[in-house]
């Protein structure tokens, strides 16, 4: 994987897909790329209390938002955790 993403055309040629996601997030249920720019620095993910507190959410708004982006497969919940499903995506959201 490092080799794929050390390519420094990698992150351009799948831009389609990168910006697909990121604005669907737009599209969504409210706040839904804040969400994602608070998990993207935080690879085990945070507990939903932890982004209420960074993102300022209460926590309706933030599971529903949650939820919605799970169902497009872009975060999960792990052991209490949610973070971004797909690492190259995450390290897209980086670069942003």
């Amino acid at each position: 994987m490092e080799a794929v993403i050390n390519d420094p055309e990698f992150f351009q040629r799948g831009r389609y897909y990168f910006d697909g996601v990121w604005g669907q997030a737009a599209r969504g249920a409210e706040v839904q790329q804040v969400i994602l720019q608070v998990l993207t620095p935080h690879l085990e993910g945070l507990s939903l209390d932890a982004l209420a507190q960074s993102t300022g959410m209460n926590n309706a708004d933030l599971q529903e938002a949650l939820n919605t982006l799970k169902r497009h497969d872009v975060v999960e919940e792990t052991q209490g955790n949610w973070r971004i499903m797909v690492e190259l995506f995450r390290r897209w959201v980086l670069q942003q």
